[in-house]
């Protein structure tokens, strides 16, 4: 299997999100999963959405960056996918109370076995990349164009 890079998942503007007024969690990942779920006709949104939330009521996926990773694994997909928002106020992790999602990036990955190491190298990706200089210079885009183009170098 290939390397997935996290710059390839988010091929669009159509995957990112700006400065979203949204200020619930749980909204947010649902207009997420929405958009990494957007022509799989095999895949219900929502059925991945309440995994989705069901995993992040056990234990957030907020570091103490600003960065949020809600993610699953999802039956029926070939490959992984994702979408990205970033909130520049930033929200509240209901699960984290000194900590403010400022940058959320959810992705979904196939379910078989052979994709495992796949979706974890895309953690091990994010958890590198997105450290606090990263996430500031996302936050200060004022374009979905621009933060695709941060992300990409």
């Amino acid at each position: 299997m290939d390397t997935v890079l996290v710059s390839g998942l988010l091929n669009d503007k159509n995957t990112l999100l700006i400065d979203n007024p949204v200020m619930q969690k749980a909204e947010l990942i649902k207009q997420l999963v929405n958009l990494a779920c957007a022509g799989l006709d095999n895949v219900d949104p929502a059925d991945v959405l309440d995994r989705v939330l069901k995993r992040e009521e056990s234990i957030t996926t907020t570091l103490d960056t600003g960065l949020s990773i809600p993610h699953c694994r999802v039956d029926g997909i070939t490959a992984c996918r994702a979408a990205m928002a970033v909130v520049k106020t930033g929200i509240k992790d209901p699960m984290a109370d000194n900590l403010d999602i400022r940058v959320m990036f959810l992705f979904i990955s196939p379910s078989n076995p052979s994709f495992f190491q796949a979706h974890l190298q895309i953690l091990a990706q994010l958890s590198e990349k997105f450290k606090d200089a990263f996430i500031n210079r996302l936050t200060q885009a004022a374009t979905a164009a621009e933060v695709l183009k941060i992300v990409k170098q």
